[in-house]
């Protein structure tokens, strides 16, 4: 089993708009970048108070370097949570999708990265977010190929009801649904390392394998044919 840290965490708190179908949508908002400590930091809060009322989502960026994964399978993504609260509990499920805030490659998130996300490209199922304890969100194919064919891999958490644009406010009344996460913690890839190479186990030229340490300086447990012989 293989464990990657995250090379930058952060959120992005979107600007408070007067309706929940707005604030979906919008462009910009406040960023925190290289966040410590517990983050209330997948959220969508609603207070339809004088004035046009405060609609407003938060949602988390992850940047990770996979520079060195090229094999990698059952690929999960871990992190530590600090709280949730559902408002009903349902409602604090998250979904992992791709971002390319930080210009798609590890910089600093900033404000006007709020709405850089796809979409169209989930790295997730909808996943329950607990109380406390370890997090972990399965990752698809979509994110396997992603993680081992690039040097990066851009992961947003959104509750769901964000990532996939439900039209239906969540909330029926003023409230919020929030999703905590111990930042101060890691925030890993795990996943399954490929097998080791088995070796070339024939004679060369009359000497036992057990007795070949290197052919042509190539370390036998990397050689798996000699001249296209198995």
């Amino acid at each position: 089993m293989g464990t990657l840290a995250s090379n930058r965490k952060g959120f992005i708190t979107g600007t408070s708009q007067t309706n929940y179908a707005s604030a979906l949508n919008v462009a910009t908002g406040t960023a925190t970048d290289g966040a410590t400590g517990n983050q209330n930091c997948i959220q969508y809060f609603r207070s339809s108070g004088r004035g046009g009322g405060t609609f407003r989502f938060i949602r988390t960026f992850i940047h990770f370097n996979t520079t060195n994964l090229t094999e990698a399978s059952s690929i999960s993504l871990q992190l530590t949570s600090a709280g949730a609260n559902g408002n009903p509990a349902a409602n604090s499920r998250v979904t992992a999708i791709k971002h390319s805030a930080g210009s798609s490659n590890g910089s600093a998130i900033s404000d006007s990265d709020f709405n850089n996300i796809d979409r169209t490209t989930a790295y997730s199922a909808t996943t329950t977010f607990g109380t406390s304890g370890t997090v972990t969100i399965n990752l698809n194919a979509t994110a396997a190929t992603q993680i081992n064919e690039n040097n990066d891999f851009n992961v947003a958490l959104l509750l769901t009801h964000d990532a996939i644009q439900t039209e239906e406010d969540p909330l029926e009344s003023d409230g919020d649904i929030s999703n905590i996460i111990a930042f101060s913690s890691a925030i890993n890839l795990v996943y399954t390392e490929p097998a080791a190479p088995s070796g070339y186990t024939h004679k060369v030229l009359g000497v036992a394998s057990a007795n070949i340490g290197k052919v042509n300086t190539v370390a036998t447990a990397n050689i798996g044919k000699v001249i296209t012989v198995d």
